[in-house]
């Protein structure tokens, strides 16, 4: 346990050890330290120094890794382990600081830059700076986390996690770390007094498996991709009351959120966070009611302003001030965010527009199914072809067929055409579905296609 008084000490002692190590404001770095509580000590330091860095993850490919330091142009590695394929930088061995004491330095004139990485439409991965300043405002849209115990579970090396993290920081609350390795969730979250379990949908679906009333007094925070309503209720019938469901982007922080007691049929993610503005706007051929859908588009302070060394996706995501997330919504009567899905993700089958979403959402539905994954196959006939895959609940038993004709009868023409059943569907450590793994699994032509 590390008080702040503590974090600051050992932050300080960071700065004056990455210094010795030859790194200023002028520094790229490439930040390769596994362990969480280090990392963000790292972190602190390298936007206290006023330099630039990038996660060089432990589950990244070494190709991956020689990408960022050509993209980013990077001038040093932060390295626990000293990864010698990143040869040709200037590596600095990372200590244990635990209990070191710096002194404190004038702050540096120039503000720390934290670049991450998000997908692209392209596939290629698009690389976000975010300074020091802009992920101190996106903090302030989680007032919640002041004062809380915040366990997150995935690494900070993802992504999502790293900024929540930071946002943890800024609050004032607690960063809860998970051992490495499996380890008993239950035990751990009592014994450390976890308040606020933030996770994936996956992660949710979990939680519910486990079939534990351990939790009832913690926040489940779930966030990346859409939460179905009967997940939703699953998790507060079987987990806790006290369920939130979060809305956001790596380029703007959270956008909306619904609380406790804010979960519906129509599945929206609640009010825009306060001082964010949203629109929806080009009308799209999806209705909830009688309102019509279309494209975000959000505009808040700490957003970013575009993406590092990518023009075009840059005037694609940022026009005019604002930020388009690449998401198709509906604002309701009562000012809520519904959230249909990506605008890229959506299928168009013989012209009719199908999104991912729903169809998952009809097959977490039927009792069997603990979570599914929708996705399009290409088809010179009918344009794109959507198909799923299912992983069922513990002892479960349902056929292919059984579950194509539910989906026929609760979807008509906007069904899957193949349904397979899985053991487990591919996930990253973040949990979230590895949709790519997916589309190889399917060939027509077999039966069910």
């Amino acid at each position: 346990m590390v008080s702040y008084r503590e974090l600051y000490e050992q932050v300080l002692a960071a700065v004056d050890f990455l210094g010795a190590g030859g790194i200023d404001d002028a520094a790229v770095v490439g930040l390769a330290i596994e362990d969480e509580a280090q990392h963000l000590i790292a972190a602190l330091a390298l936007l206290g120094i006023g330099a630039d860095h990038v996660t060089l993850a432990s589950h990244d490919t070494v190709s991956f890794k020689h990408s960022l330091v050509q993209r980013l142009k990077l001038t040093h590695v932060v390295d626990a382990g000293m990864d010698e394929h990143l040869l040709g930088l200037a590596h600095v061995k990372w200590p244990a600081l635990e209990g070191a004491i710096g002194q404190a330095m004038s702050p540096s004139k120039r503000e720390g830059v934290v670049y991450f990485n998000t997908s692209g439409t392209t596939g290629e991965v698009k690389i976000v700076p975010l300074a020091d300043r802009q992920l101190a405002a996106q903090a302030r849209h989680h007032p919640d986390y002041a004062g809380e115990r915040l366990l997150r579970l995935g690494s900070i090396e993802h992504n999502i996690s790293k900024r929540l993290r930071l946002y943890c920081v800024y609050s004032g609350g607690t960063n809860v770390f998970a051992p490495k390795g499996a380890f008993d969730l239950v035990e751990f979250c009592a014994r450390q007094r976890v308040s606020e379990l933030d996770v994936s949908r996956m992660h949710a679906s979990d939680l519910v498996a486990l079939g534990t009333t351990a939790f009832r007094d913690v926040t489940v925070s779930v966030a990346g991709s859409p939460v179905p309503f009967d997940v939703r209720r699953r998790v507060e019938t079987d987990v806790t009351p006290l369920l939130t469901v979060r809305y956001g982007a790596t380029e703007c922080g959270t956008i909306a959120f619904a609380g406790p007691g804010q979960h519906d049929e129509l599945e929206a993610v609640g009010l825009p966070v306060a001082g964010l503005e949203l629109e929806i706007v080009d009308g799209l051929d999806v209705a909830v009611g009688t309102l019509k859908a279309g494209n975000i588009r959000v505009r808040v302070a700490g957003m970013a302003t575009g993406y590092l060394g990518n023009p075009a996706e840059t005037r694609q995501r940022f026009r005019d001030g604002w930020f388009y997330p690449g998401d198709v919504g509906t604002l309701l009567e009562d000012g809520r965010l519904v959230v249909h899905g990506r605008a890229d993700d959506m299928m168009i089958l013989n012209s009719i527009n199908v999104f991912p979403a729903e169809i998952e959402r009809i097959l977490e539905r039927h009792p069997a199914v603990l979570t599914s994954a929708a996705l399009p196959l290409a088809s010179r006939v009918h344009g794109q072809i959507p198909v799923a895959a299912v992983e069922l609940r513990p002892g479960a038993v349902v056929t292919s067929r059984e579950l194509l004709d539910y989906a026929r009868e609760q979807l008509a023409l906007r069904a899957p055409r193949r349904i397979i059943v899985l053991e487990a569907l591919p996930r990253n450590e973040q949990g979230k579905i590895l949709r790519r793994e997916l589309v190889s699994m399917f060939e027509f032509g077999k039966p069910g296609a």
